[in-house]
């Protein structure tokens, strides 16, 4: 039976006026739409069409399902409204600015300076004034990311996990902005990835192979497919609606 997560607005304004979150397998990035599923190779110079050679197909990063899942995983919280922003060196911390009658970002304080910023990003964060409560299930909670599909959005969200189930107020991401960048940020830009997941207590545990056997597992199984042998032999569908 499949979960249920809720996504309600906090205010009737936000639900009129905020794109709905949508699930991302509904929002696959341009880069990866474009993508040729098969390279061109020795013996298939166009690449358009599986081969072989060397013992290696020619499938592309689109054929890999592992990747896919992390694309499709949980919904996209779009940008609500038009934003422009002025990172260059005129000032110290980046301008944001927009043209509704409510707020779309804040500064996150003084504290989010001690946080380790990711190369080109100023470290003064902004929290995404997003307006929708997130509720899920008992022990299930969500994962609050940068869309995996959309790196090159010049902002980049700050990861957390909330507990769902319990938390009883509106999810207000912080955001780093890139360094030089000036321009508008369009409306339904993806802002954050939300995944739900459930909790569970994990233990470690460390052991190893013996010799050869290693070997003996990739034969009988990835070595003995030449094609989608994590589609056929390993992967589970996951839905999101």
């Amino acid at each position: 039976m499949s979960k249920k997560i809720i996504f309600e607005s906090c205010f009737p304004w936000f639900a009129e006026v905020a794109p709905k979150p949508i699930p991302a397998n509904k929002i696959l990035p341009e880069w990866f739409k474009k993508m040729a599923p098969y390279m061109p190779n020795e013996i298939n110079k166009e690449g358009k069409n599986l081969s072989i050679f060397n013992m290696q197909a020619n499938a592309s990063a689109k054929k890999c399902t592992p990747m896919l899942d992390a694309l499709t995983s949980g919904y996209i919280i779009p940008l609500w409204s038009d934003v422009y922003v002025d990172a260059s060196d005129k000032f110290e911390t980046p301008m944001i600015t927009w043209r509704t009658s409510q707020s779309i970002f804040e500064q996150h304080g003084n504290q989010s300076q001690e946080i380790d910023t990711p190369f080109g990003y100023h470290s003064q964060a902004y929290k995404y004034l997003n307006w929708w409560r997130i509720l899920t299930p008992p022990n299930y909670s969500v994962m609050i990311t940068q869309p995996f599909g959309f790196r090159n959005t010049n902002i980049s969200a700050i990861p957390a996990i909330i507990d769902t189930d319990k938390s009883t107020t509106a999810i207000l991401p912080p955001i780093w902005v890139k360094k030089g960048f000036v321009g508008v940020i369009e409306k339904g830009t993806p802002i954050v990835q939300v995944t739900p997941f459930k909790r569970q207590s994990w233990q470690v545990e460390y052991s190893s192979l013996k010799d050869n056997e290693y070997q003996n597992i990739q034969d009988k199984n990835f070595n003995s497919t030449l094609i989608n042998h994590y589609i056929k032999n390993v992967w589970s569908k996951k839905t999101y609606k």
